[in-house]
């Protein structure tokens, strides 16, 4: 079976990990100082300020911004759905922008017809890496006195005209979850040239814990969860998981299990900062190896796979190659398993947002939450295994034509 995704697992990770109880917690303070100086200097931001995870670097920013209940924030319409309920609890007022198909991002128009005189803030994504327009959106920004967060979960490395994604808006936030460019076993990032800004969110996290434990969790899950991967058994365990009725609730089950080993918000721990800082080194060369793959397989894929444009608006870095399938998905990716490609569940990519919020206006996130497939691609996955993935596509393609 090829699994839709893999983790690169170093022994320099396990090395850190063994490390930790003799790191001190003075020594570990210093660590996390180094991994954000490092990190500010790669986006080209003065300030880089390491969280408990993507979406805890949302919240701080979306307080340190002084939003408040009845406020409204322009979300793109395709994103991940776990961010409405944390707009929600805040009693801020998401208010979804439609995607154009061709990049699967917002534009300066969608988002420009979503702003009223409540919003008091625009959050933008790079999709899957590949930067949206940017500078015409803090253009809109500017002109209409809202800030602009950037979204870079998925495009550290990423950039536009010479400047990295995520230095652009008043504040940006990353991710370093298992998945990631930076695999930092969770931990999240806010970037920030607002100096005010970087201070409200600094004595915010003041008060938190800084704990080694939960990453080194998460870690061991992750190594776990890869041990499987790699297994003989995957291919029946696949088939058991991923079936159309139980993709739902493995889908849940596994999210929460992720929460539950996040746990309560901490500082960024010593760990987790090693571990970053080696990884944040080797982005660019990271970026150029899987973008040059995602070119090589995106041009081998059947005529009923689109891909996305990701160079229009800026040099994208890699995150996952997904297509949008013009046919029956279902069945697609239940032949697929059974020739030994995982293809991911439905729901898998991104969510409709709009549709979450009651809004039936945005044709481009529901066409791209009904035809989005996850195609397997990632560091590991060799030559021959892409030709294989390749083979099977045309050949199930062909049998549905």
């Amino acid at each position: 079976m090829i699994p839709r995704r893999r983790i690169r697992l170093e022994f320099a990770d396990l090395l850190d990990a063994l490390r930790t109880p003799w790191v001190s917690a003075a020594q570990a303070t210093a660590q996390v100082a180094e991994f954000e100086r490092a990190f500010a200097a790669k986006v080209g931001v003065p300030h880089a300020i390491a969280t408990a995870s993507g979406r805890d670097a949302l919240g701080l920013i979306l307080d340190g911004l002084g939003l408040r209940a009845g406020d409204e924030l322009v979300i793109p319409a395709y994103t991940l759905g776990e961010l409405v309920p944390l707009i929600r609890a805040r009693g801020i007022v998401p208010v979804p922008a439609d995607i154009e198909p061709a990049t699967l991002n917002v534009t300066a128009d969608s988002v420009a017809a979503r702003i009223g005189p409540r919003t008091r803030a625009i959050l933008v994504v790079h999709l899957l890496g590949a930067p949206c327009d940017i500078r015409a959106i803090c253009a809109l920004g500017d002109a209409r006195g809202v800030p602009v967060i950037e979204d870079c979960a998925h495009a550290l490395g990423a950039r536009v005209a010479g400047r990295a994604a995520g230095s652009f808006g008043r504040a940006a936030l990353f991710s370093l979850e298992a998945t990631k460019a930076v695999a930092a076993f969770g931990g999240g990032v806010v970037a920030t040239g607002d100096a005010a800004l970087a201070a409200q969110i600094r004595a915010a996290l003041a008060a938190r814990p800084r704990r080694e434990r939960p990453a080194l969790r998460k870690a061991l899950f992750k190594a776990a969860e890869e041990v499987v991967v790699r297994s003989p058994a995957y291919a029946l365990l696949a088939r058991l998981m991923f079936a159309d009725r139980r993709a739902g609730a493995f889908d849940r089950f596994y999210r929460g299990a992720h929460d539950r080993l996040r746990g309560v918000a901490l500082a960024f721990s010593g760990f987790q900062a090693r571990v970053g800082l080696r990884k944040l080194g080797r982005v660019d060369a990271r970026n150029d190896r899987l973008n040059a793959a995602w070119a090589e397989l995106a041009a081998s894929l059947p005529a009923r796979f689109t891909v996305p444009q990701r160079g229009r608006d800026g040099e994208p870095a890699f995150y996952n190659l997904v297509a949008l399938y013009d046919g029956d998905i279902v069945a697609l990716r239940r032949a697929a398993q059974r020739d030994g490609l995982d293809l991911g569940i439905g729901g898998e990519v991104m969510d409709d947002t709009a549709a979450m919020l009651g809004f039936a206006d945005c044709p481009g996130a529901a066409r791209a939450r009904a035809g989005a497939v996850l195609i397997p691609l990632y560091e590991g996955l060799s030559a021959q295994r892409r030709e294989r993935l390749v083979d099977i596509l045309r050949r199930l393609d062909g049998a549905r034509r």
